[in-house]
Parts: C-alpha cells; sequence; structure tokens
C-alpha cells in the first residue's frame, strides 16, 4: 500500500491538487484551505491520520502540533471517547504539517480533534 503522505520537493503540487479537490484556489505552496469555505479547520497536536473511521485502522501519520486541515466530507463511524468527549463523528479530507513537510490526503480523523464547533459540523456533507 503507498504511503499517502509526501515529501517538501513534492507538497507545492500536492497541495495545488488537494485544495483543487475541495474547491478552493492554491496561491503557493504555503497557501491553506480558506477558513470562509466552511471546510477549512485545524486539528489538534498528536492526532492520529487513519484510512478508516475506526481506531484499529491503519495510521498514516500523526500531527505534531495544532495543524492546517481541510475537510471534504464526514461520517459516523467507530464511538470514541478521549479527553472528557465523546463522538462517533469522523471526518475525512486532507491534512497540512509545515512542520515537517508533509501533507496527508484522504486520511479519516476523529471529531473530537478536529476543531469545528460540533460534531457533524454545519456545512460538511456527508461522505
Amino acid at each position: 500500500m503507498a504511503n499517502r503522505s509526501t515529501g517538501p520537493a513534492a507538497a507545492g503540487l500536492a497541495l495545488g491538487a488537494a485544495l483543487a479537490l475541495l474547491g478552493t484556489a492554491a496561491g503557493t505552496a504555503q497557501a491553506a484551505p480558506s477558513r470562509t469555505d466552511g471546510h477549512a479547520t485545524t486539528v489538534q497536536a498528536h492526532s492520529n491520520l487513519r484510512d478508516a473511521p475506526r481506531t484499529n485502522s491503519r495510521i498514516w501519520g500523526t500531527t505534531t502540533k495544532v495543524t492546517e486541515a481541510g475537510i471534504a466530507c464526514h461520517t459516523r463511524g467507530q464511538r470514541v471517547t478521549a479527553g472528557g468527549y465523546t463522538t462517533d463523528v469522523w471526518y475525512f479530507g486532507t491534512v497540512i504539517d509545515y512542520d515537517i513537510g508533509h501533507i496527508y490526503s484522504n486520511v479519516w480523523m476523529w471529531g473530537g480533534n478536529v476543531n469545528v464547533g460540533a460534531d457533524p459540523a454545519p456545512g460538511i456533507p456527508v461522505c
């Protein structure tokens, strides 16, 4: 199975493709999804990025700090309780970790780690 992260050399190309898929325009390799489109957010530090909406699925990466994310859609998956918060909502999208120069595309993030205000977040469609 292919690794879902890319190195810094391919970051500009991968970021542009990821933003195009989310319906936003990429201006430079450092451009992040627009916070006005309802689908851009951040993901908490030390969040696992997975290949399915459950904790026993493969981990593609772990965020090193609060990190930019573009959310494409959400689904109901495994119910998880952590840090006093419980939800079965998982978000699917792209995570941009500038610290380590990686872009993780097509990954699932547990709703408790995604800063959207409510689960599921208004305006984010069901996958």
